[in-house]
């Protein structure tokens, strides 16, 4: 029972991004708006001039959170254990998430790479999209019947 099942990894990998993206686009694009009166991307358009996309820009900028939503379900695989089935381990794996993305804006605003505003902004987008797409993912990957119990 404690065997991690690697296609429902993968499966809750996949769907996690989705869920990610789908929490993304509403916060970033529309809340944004309505609150700042602008979404993130014209906010960070303010500070940088953005250069034209390729095919490979596109596919690199999915492949990582793909791969990085997968690697967090297996996480929380790996936790299930220790800490059980459900929410408690998808926040236990969120919070994991979290400080790694956290440290990631704080190197990037100190590098002058994005600025503090937009930086703070997104930081907190995150912590809101980031465990709603863990736990969707952890649920997908329980596949929901299991969800909230002790592991066997």
């Amino acid at each position: 029972m404690n065997e991690i099942n690697i296609k429902r990894m993968l499966i809750a990998g996949l769907a996690m991004f989705v869920i990610w993206i789908a929490i993304e686009i509403l916060l970033e694009a529309v809340i944004a708006d309505l609150i700042f009166g602008r979404n993130t991307v014209e906010m960070l358009a303010e500070e940088f001039e953005f250069r034209e996309w390729t095919a490979i820009n596109y596919w690199v900028n999915m492949i990582i959170p793909v791969v990085t939503c997968t690697l967090l379900i297996w996480l929380y695989a790996s936790l299930r254990p220790m800490y059980g089935v459900g929410a408690r381990t998808a926040l236990i794996t969120s919070a994991f998430g979290l400080i790694l993305g956290f440290a990631m804006f704080v190197n990037f605003i100190n590098l002058g790479l994005l600025p503090l505003k937009a930086g703070l902004i997104e930081a907190v987008f995150e912590a809101i999209e980031f465990p709603i797409a863990m736990m969707a993912g952890a649920a997908i990957y329980e596949q929901k019947e299991k969800w909230d119990q002790p592991v066997e």
